[in-house]
């Protein structure tokens, strides 16, 4: 009798285990699988500082295959090799095509993040095309280098425009003349032409111009309305101008720097056309650069905008010398509520900027 209580006993037990495991397994069935939550991609810097005397500029090669991420982070690897393990201050992506180009930031703080590198400022443009038709997206890249480059300063030429590629190039290279920069000494030089079918002899056209210059071509809209376009460039100077450490040549449309240090800030965007929306844009880029040291004046600033509204209103709003000022149309910017954006060079410190009229 005692055996059989006992032997009713252990089955009422696994019994009781069974339903209880049963019924744990189907709480867990139907519980709702706990929310993922992915960590914010770092944010990067508005504004960073740099010595003039050592910057350098790095162009990633056009590429012909992979979708824009793929893109994306092969550009970055191959800045990062080309650069050797020093510092890159600034990344200006133009990006073509359909994808999203919000991508750009979160990729380009994973990459750098993940390799311990300092995270630079950004600016992200959409244009319509570039040179190559598989290409979709295109970085160029300033670089704070361990070796005195730049000893005499710097000449950066503002957007000089023309109604074809050919006429804004020639006044390109009048300025490089006049603020005394020979063709062998300009490092990079960008271009926003309004057709890149002829992408070879558009980068040709500008090698016969800068023999040793970084180039970068881009079809600025996908439709363009006219045949416009704009070149923009930096150059080294022999020596250091002598009329102090920063000169504006306003014929010329060309700021000469000597200044110790120059700051560069990423795009700040502008939210409709009105003229507070700009005035809102240019003080929020201010603060980014006053952060870091109080600044005395402008070297360049450029305007990217969807229309000529948004840029007419960035045009009127700042009170920068309009030698140091260029306003080019694009096909898109990193917000769909965007109606332009500006990004800065600026020389902190330099209280007394000399003017020339030539």
């Amino acid at each position: 009798m005692a055996r059989q209580l006992l032997f009713a006993f252990l089955l009422c037990a696994v019994a009781l285990l069974a339903g209880s495991s049963l019924l744990v397994g189907q709480r867990k069935k139907n519980e709702e699988p706990k929310t993922q939550v992915l960590p914010l991609p770092p944010e990067l810097p508005m504004a960073l500082a740099a010595d003039t005397e050592t910057l350098d500029f790095h162009i990633s090669p056009l590429l012909k295959t992979g979708g824009l991420s793929a893109q994306i982070h092969q550009s970055l690897y191959d800045l990062i090799r080309d650069t050797r393990g020093e510092t890159i201050i600034k990344l200006r992506a133009f990006v073509a095509g359909a994808g999203d180009a919000r991508r750009v930031q979160a990729i380009v703080g994973d990459i750098f993040t993940e390799r311990k590198l300092s995270l630079p400022v950004l600016s992200i443009i959409q244009v319509g095309a570039l040179g190559e038709e598989a290409a979709q997206v295109v970085i160029e890249a300033v670089v704070s280098t361990h070796r005195k480059v730049n000893p005499g300063g710097l000449a950066f030429l503002a957007g000089q425009t023309g109604d074809s590629f050919q006429q804004a190039l020639h006044r390109l290279t009048e300025s490089a003349a006049a603020a005394s920069v020979s063709g062998n000494r300009v490092l990079t030089c960008t271009c926003f032409t309004s057709r890149i079918d002829n992408f070879e002899s558009l980068r040709e056209a500008v090698r016969a111009e800068f023999p040793n210059s970084g180039i970068n071509v881009v079809q600025a809209l996908r439709d363009p309305v006219n045949d416009s376009s704009m070149c923009e460039a930096v150059g080294q100077l022999g020596q250091p101008p002598s009329e102090g450490p920063l000169v504006f040549l306003k014929r010329a449309r060309a700021t000469l720097v000597d200044s110790h240090q120059l700051i560069f800030t990423g795009l700040q965007l502008s939210f409709g056309s009105y003229l507070d929306d700009a005035q809102e844009a240019f003080a929020r880029l201010q603060r980014a650069a006053s952060a870091l040291q109080a600044i005395e004046a402008p070297v360049e600033v450029n305007a990217f905008s969807l229309d000529a509204y948004g840029g007419s209103a960035l045009r009127k709003t700042t009170s920068v010398p309009q030698s140091t000022f260029t306003v080019q149309t694009v096909e898109g910017l990193p917000a769909v509520d965007a109606s332009a954006g500006i990004e800065a060079v600026l020389a902190p410190n330099v209280r007394s900027p000399v003017t020339v009229q030539h």
